[in-house]
């Protein structure tokens, strides 16, 4: 006699939650949003250095949470642009730091980049299996 699997079973209320399509039609939003100002209004900002990289993987990781599909490849491409902003912030730091300048702001970009994909993290349950 076999037991049944239980952990492919959705947990009661986290299934018909609306908050996770609600957040990735936000963050698909935001990406075109961002996309269009680095496309058409030609926008440069030391923000979010990263160019039409952060707008592609908001338009994609929105896509897949507005379907509820692929937690995977929503946390490694959030992850990666976190990744990527630590760094161009670290080599815009040490650069001004060898300038003897001290900017105090230097890792903004990078606590914004993690809040955004903190989100999807905390909201992990409600992905489809």
């Amino acid at each position: 006699m076999t037991v049944p699997d239980q952990t492919d079973r959705p947990r009661a209320g986290l299934a018909r939650s609306p908050l996770l399509p609600a957040v990735g039609l936000l963050y698909l939003g935001l990406g075109l949003v961002l996309g269009g100002a680095w496309l058409i209004g030609e926008a440069r900002s030391s923000l979010f250095p990263t160019g039409w990289l952060l707008p592609a993987v908001l338009v994609a990781c929105g896509a897949l949470m507005a379907t509820r599909r692929r937690f995977d490849i929503v946390g490694v491409l959030l992850g990666a642009i976190v990744v990527a902003v630590f760094q161009l912030d670290l080599a815009v730091y040490l650069d001004g730091a060898a300038l003897g300048v001290d900017d105090p702001a230097a890792f903004d970009a990078t606590i914004l980049a993690a809040g955004i994909a903190l989100v999807p993290l905390v909201l992990r349950p409600h992905f489809h299996r």
